[in-house]
């Protein structure tokens, strides 16, 4: 049975000594005894004498036992096309491949039957996902829901009384794709050769220096490795199956190591990375290492890259050596191979595939064409599921806090502005009109269904009240306004905000829309302005925006990934110099102050914290900072996510949580969908 993480066990985090079990304990294997053949030799014998010399012929027959061959029977079995593949010697038999303690699958509603091509849209090259959503490989993950945590390619783990320590167990016998061994020396190369090498990891990860202090990791043996924290670190065990979690599985020593320089001659390396095309050597490393999208490189994940952009149809087959299997013993995945087309922005994509040109998708699926998913789906084949989200919102307002532009930066940083911009939403309009009534009004905060959920935080001025909002621009001074009835600014400037949006997930443009009118009723201007992703990024790393709009994430458990409650990371676009400010220890980025600087300091303690009660203590005074400041304004909870299946695409289940730290729709083990047989 596998060890499993309740959500109440895992708020525990490591409160108390957790050890992991082993899925299944492996059966021996059977001995392979040759057939031997009796034989008769004869062989010339010389013997010699001391006083004569005397040759005698003799006559010796060689007799062996003769034992009849046993069959070779395989504990596991395997897609048609691997065993075609072992016939012609060209792979080791399964059971050879698989790893001697496999992790067991046990399928939604059947066992699979091999074969066929899983077609999905992209609308970039970075959309192709296979690594990072369609197969998600941790040493630990969450379950579909994010309510436990349970074994992946760890096969157990243990936490020590105070905390500190975390040993996990790995998987004997499990292998890259390439046929090496995964072991615990892989793990280390990450620890040892990439983060403590300044040149690849200039700015240590924050989630791995609780309280300041840098884990350390230790190689116990071949296939145990252990977490050592100078504090105890009471998220570890939460962030492990998240995201952050990632690293420790795309290491692969034995191939990467070639590349780096620690391993080869510095100055043949450099003249490498100059072949290549590059200036430095561990610019040719991480392009050598690059897991997402890159023909080559060893994986542990269920399906490999072997066309990469930009050809097309990118193509991911699947990996002979993946180490899990189903309940009757069949080697996963089922599916042969993923292809992956690209088409011109999100509404292209709906539509293509509303005529039924994925078999399972819902990356980029958005509730506003639910009704024509509907109306297509016989004529497409294939049915809607709808799945929860277990994010806070699929639309967060982020004014920027650190605008370049001072007079406007001054102007938000009053948090009657941000109340009176929340006051002056119409919620329930935007509600039916971009989510077709399928949400509910809601600032930023943990789901309901969070223990961290607060409703008085949630619920805080989401009524929609423009006579208030406009008292507290008229208590800030913002009386003045210009023939069109827009406030000016101190500088004599009119009152506006652009508001840029990359059209990847939500209905963001049509809120945009929308809040130009509710805005307008407030005099204050807003600018709607479509831009490009990666442009997107890159006018928030520098500050250059004045609001923005992006996803929740992980707030089924915000001590994930704090995004929206703290300036937490690169992706807190209201407060992103801060974020830098705060993960590089101060070599970039501005100093926070106030408020922001304290829920930056709550949330190190709550790292640092081991008591579930404490944690959400703590937490809940970040919370209230978030009430009282209003950092982020947030516009209703997300719609339901609508999932598109082939109907011949089975495994799939009827209900899933879909968040960006589940790995969705890795949570739901892909592994183990499959097309029916007729």
């Amino acid at each position: 049975m596998a060890e499993k993480l309740t959500r109440r066990a895992f708020l525990r985090a490591t409160a108390v000594t957790a050890a992991g079990a082993a899925l299944i304990a492996c059966q021996p294997k059977t001995v392979v005894v040759k057939e031997t053949v009796v034989v008769e030799k004869e062989k010339e014998v010389t013997k010699i004498v001391e006083k004569e010399k005397e040759v005698t012929k003799v006559v010796e027959k060689e007799v062996e036992k003769v034992v009849t061959a046993t069959p070779v029977v395989m504990m596991h079995k395997e897609a048609p096309t691997l065993a075609g593949l072992v016939q012609q010697g060209k792979l080791p038999p399964v059971d050879e491949r698989v790893s001697a303690d496999p992790l067991v699958i046990t399928p939604v509603e059947e066992v699979g039957d091999y074969g066929r091509t899983w077609h999905r849209l992209a609308t970039s090259y970075g959309d192709v996902q296979v690594p990072s959503r369609l197969s998600y490989e941790h040493l630990v993950r969450y379950n579909i829901d994010g309510t436990e945590v349970v074994l992946n390619v760890a096969q157990g783990w243990e936490v020590s009384p105070d905390g500190k320590q975390f040993t996990f167990k790995l998987r004997k016998g499990m292998k890259w794709s390439d046929g090496e061994p995964y072991t615990a020396d892989d793990i280390v190369f990450y620890y040892e050769d990439h983060l403590m090498n300044e040149e690849l990891t200039p700015t240590w990860p924050a989630w791995l220096r609780p309280g300041g202090e840098r884990v350390k990791i230790e190689k116990v043996d071949d296939y145990t490795v252990r977490f050592v924290f100078g504090q105890p670190y009471g998220l570890f065990m939460a962030l492990m199956p998240s995201a952050f979690g990632s690293p420790f599985v795309q290491f692969a020593k034995h191939y990467i190591k070639d590349y780096h320089a620690n391993h080869v001659d510095k100055a043949e390396l450099e003249k490498m990375a100059k072949d290549a095309g590059f200036e430095f050597w561990y610019q040719l490393y991480n392009d050598k290492r690059g897991t997402q999208n890159y023909v080559g490189y060893p994986v542990v994940y269920a399906w490999v890259c072997t066309v990469s952009s930009p050809k097309q149809p990118m193509v991911s087959e699947r990996n002979s050596y993946y180490w899990k299997v189903d309940t009757s013993g069949n080697q996963l995945p089922y599916i042969d191979r993923i292809e992956h087309m690209l088409v011109e922005g999100k509404d292209m994509l709906n539509l293509r595939a509303a005529a039924g040109e994925v078999d399972m998708q819902l990356r980029h699926i958005t509730i506003i064409n639910y009704p024509i998913f509907q109306d297509s789906k016989e004529k497409g084949d294939y049915r809607v599921l709808m799945w929860s989200q277990a994010m806070a919102t699929d639309a967060a307002l982020a004014i920027n806090l650190t605008n370049k532009d001072p007079v406007l930066r001054e102007i938000v940083a009053d948090k009657r502005f941000r109340w009176a911009l929340s006051l002056g939403i119409n919620r329930d309009e935007i509600i039916q009109s971009a989510y077709l009534g399928m949400a509910e009004p809601s600032q930023v905060a943990p789901t309901p269904s969070s223990p961290y959920y607060w409703e008085e935080q949630a619920k805080n001025l989401i009524e929609y009240d423009p006579d208030r909002a406009n008292k507290l621009l008229d208590e800030m001074g913002l009386t003045e306004k210009d023939g069109e009835g827009y406030r000016v600014r101190p500088d004599g400037k009119r009152l506006t905000i652009i508001f840029e949006y990359a059209p990847v997930f939500g209905s963001w443009g049509d809120i945009g829309e929308l809040l130009t009118a509710h805005w307008k009723k407030l005099g204050i201007e807003l600018v709607p302005k479509e831009i490009a992703r990666q442009l997107m990024y890159e006018r928030k790393a520098a500050s250059e925006h004045d609001m923005g709009m992006w996803t929740g994430s992980g707030e089924f458990n915000p001590l994930i990934d704090p995004r929206w409650f703290i300036p937490f990371s690169d992706e807190s676009i209201h407060a992103g110099q801060y974020a830098a400010w705060w993960n590089t220890g101060g070599k970039e980025g501005e100093e926070p102050t106030g408020d922001l600087r304290t829920v930056l300091e709550l949330y190190d303690q709550i790292k640092v914290t081991v008591d579930p009660e404490e944690q959400k203590k703590l937490f809940r005074q970040i919370l209230e900072m978030n009430k009282e400041n209003l950092w982020v304004i947030g516009i209703c909870t997300p719609p339901p996510q609508p999932v598109i299946v082939k109907n011949d695409f089975r495994n799939v289940p009827e209900h899933g949580a879909s968040d960006w730290q589940l790995k969705t729709p890795g949570s739901t083990a892909p592994e183990q969908y499959f097309f029916k047989q007729d």
